[in-house]
């Protein structure tokens, strides 16, 4: 009944809110947004370059996390680690930096949970330090890290980037830090994935990062309290939205299905965060004319190109 009950005050919440906002006058609701000037296509300018770097791949031993009861128990599942690599002008940029890179000398791989949980394989050429290389660059060129959320199936290679800021929502950071040690995160890993000390620039919803609509990090919420998603815009190939966990796969947007909905409770508040991101996503969709990047989603990626190959 509580779960309901959420849902129902949630569902509430949002619509007072839009109702709010779409009663103003036209000319209320843009006036005063230096952001109007620069956020279509004709006035945005654009990132150089856009890489997916593969990161390995985690084998699940049921889908039922993602497919609810669709999907019969011990059906198994595989889920990308990939990470994404932006160039504007002589800035590096990664969102997201897929799981440690230490999984790659581990034989068996990592196990996240239980027997049916998620384990986790990569191999020499699948870390970060060999995937940039494709692109002739090190971790000491790394300038800015955006996070989508604090999991070490996202964070897992902060550490590396030596030089780097890290761009994610203070939500999700205080979160992280709550304990007084250095998250983890799932999979957890032996010693930190994001050092305490790491240089953050702390996000309290969007954000511009190189303050001409070419990159934007937008506040999602949903599946972490500060999850993020990152908009990249290309000459040639459009506006791409990188998902992070905001989708898992593909179907789970499509049919708008809430990933781990027996695990929903009135502390993550799920049954109507995950909604309201999937909306969000949805409206950004639109607006922008974007394409949906699905991070996890194996088969999303099949017809892309990976590092050294990259869109512009």
């Amino acid at each position: 009944m509580k779960r309901s009950g959420g849902l129902i005050l949630g569902f509430a919440a949002s619509a007072v809110l839009s109702l709010a906002f779409w009663s103003m006058p036209i000319s209320a609701q843009s006036a005063g947004d230096p952001f109007r000037a620069k956020d279509t296509p004709q006035a945005a300018g654009f990132a150089d370059r856009l890489y997916i770097l593969d990161g390995g791949v985690g084998h699940a031993g049921s889908a039922v996390a993602w497919d609810n009861m669709l999907a019969p128990p011990g059906t198994p599942i595989d889920i990308s680690a990939y990470a994404h690599l932006i160039k504007h002008g002589d800035t590096w940029m990664m969102f997201d930096t897929s799981t440690n890179d230490s999984i790659a000398n581990m034989p068996n791989g990592f196990l996240q949970g239980s027997v049916n949980g998620i384990r986790w394989t990569k191999t020499q050429a699948q870390t970060m330090t060999a995937q940039l290389k494709l692109a002739g660059i090190t971790p000491a060129d790394i300038k800015l890290i955006g996070i989508s959320h604090n999991h070490a199936d996202h964070t897992g290679n902060i550490t590396i980037f030596k030089n780097s800021t890290v761009l994610i929502q203070r939500l999700d950071y205080e979160q992280a830090m709550d304990k007084g040690g250095n998250p983890q995160g799932p999979p957890s890993m032996p010693g930190a994935v994001f050092e305490r000390n790491h240089p953050v620039s702390l996000l309290d919803g969007d954000y511009d990062v190189f303050g001409d609509g070419s990159v934007l990090l937008f506040f999602v919420g949903g599946h972490t309290p500060g999850s993020q998603v990152c908009l990249v815009h290309l000459k040639n190939t459009g506006y791409v939205l990188l998902s992070g966990d905001a989708v898992h796969f593909r179907s789970n947007f499509d049919t708008r299905r809430i990933p781990r909905i027996e695990l929903a409770n009135d502390e993550n508040h799920w049954l109507w965060t995950v909604p309201l991101a999937f909306d969000r996503v949805a409206a950004l969709l639109s607006y922008y004319h974007a394409q949906l990047w699905v991070h996890h989603d194996i088969e999303d990626y099949k017809e892309r190109k990976f590092a050294p190959q990259y869109y512009d």
